[in-house]
């Protein structure tokens, strides 16, 4: 089983704002290919895009490729390798509609790679959102069980689709105000907390919204019932304008009031996420139809059900929009809005 195609797709899931666990990827490639990986935004006045070579037991970071790119068939720039971030700097600004193609290949010429696909357009804005708390809101696991009972803000939001065409969209986390307190025991043996303010992407319960889990939604089970079957939890929030097309979509997630994030190590106790009154930014994104199948499939790689059952169900193939290699690029264009929580 080879993971060397996941050790470079690291780099840029990690822009993503999103809860990340170690995917077990099966690849056929025994000779090395070029593997490209980004998630490029025309909000974003700067773009990265990491350029790695695949291995059969590692992989690695080319550090002198060639990375030109190109915008409706023009020539826009021949990009940087940023040394210490390890990711090439694309300063090109993307708009909706603009046709890209970035072009990569080695400084021997012996591998090339291209991706290409046309910018999305974006939802024409988020029409209202509102968030309230909740109290003893459940949290439940792909097989309908409790995981957790906490209080949490219920955040519901509503935006028009585009007319006219087959749209695919995420639900990033939001963006929210909270404390930090890490636990931790330091080299003298001391038990240690620091505690501040950051703003914190915040992974959200999806389970009972039918937009977002495409139908699926998962019911409440208890100890004595069957486990529900075959749903997945959409980690990433992606999903299709099918159940709303040319009109309105009317999204509820809900947002733990506190959370803890992984554990780092024996004398690490974890780090608690308090979230504070305030100003949460919301955001829908316009993505495109590949970039749905590839988060997809890191959901279903992600599920419990597959964790169970992956023995008999076999690999997850992640998709690839990369042509004469492997890896994933994405294109997106956003919307976002504020709202106020409080408690």
């Amino acid at each position: 089983m080879k993971k060397a195609f996941f050790l470079l797709a690291t780099a840029a899931l990690t822009a993503m704002a999103a809860c990340e666990h170690d995917i077990d990827i099966h690849t056929d490639h025994e000779q090395p290919q070029l593997s490209l990986h980004g998630y490029l935004s025309a909000d974003s006045a700067v773009n990265h895009l990491v350029v790695g070579m695949t291995g059969v037991d590692q992989a690695t970071i080319v550090h002198q490729a060639h990375v030109e790119v190109y915008v409706n068939g023009e020539f826009r720039e021949k990009c940087k390798i940023e040394r210490e971030a390890q990711r090439y700097l694309i300063t090109t600004p993307f708009h909706p509609g603009d046709r890209v193609r970035i072009e990569v290949a080695t400084t021997d010429g012996k591998h090339q790679a291209f991706v290409e696909e046309t910018v999305p357009q974006p939802v024409g804005g988020i029409k209202g959102v509102k968030a309230q708390l909740v109290e003893e809101h459940k949290f439940l696991s792909e097989y309908g069980y409790t995981d957790e009972t906490a209080d949490a803000f219920e955040l519901r939001l509503s935006f028009a689709d585009n007319r006219g065409s087959t749209d695919f969209y995420r639900l990033a986390a939001p963006l929210v105000g909270a404390t930090r307190e890490h636990r931790y025991v330091d080299p003298d043996g001391e038990y240690m907390e620091d505690i501040d303010s950051v703003a914190v992407p915040v992974t959200f319960d999806c389970t009972q919204d039918p937009i977002l889990m495409e139908g699926n939604t998962i019911k409440p089970s208890s100890d004595l019932d069957m486990p529900t079957v075959g749903n997945v939890i959409n980690r990433y929030g992606v999903f299709t304008d099918k159940l709303f097309r040319d009109n309105e979509a009317s999204l509820c997630v809900y947002l733990p009031l506190t959370f803890r994030q992984s554990l780092a190590g024996m004398y690490d106790y974890g780090t608690i996420f308090t979230l504070l009154e305030g100003t949460a930014t919301v955001a829908v994104e316009s993505i495109t139809e590949s970039e749905y199948y590839y988060l997809k499939a890191l959901n279903t790689s992600e599920s419990e059900t597959y964790e169970d059952n992956h023995d008999l169900s076999g690999p997850i193939r992640l998709p690839s929009n990369v042509h004469g290699g492997t890896g994933f690029v994405g294109f997106r264009a956003s919307k976002s809005i504020e709202c106020t929580l409080a408690k």
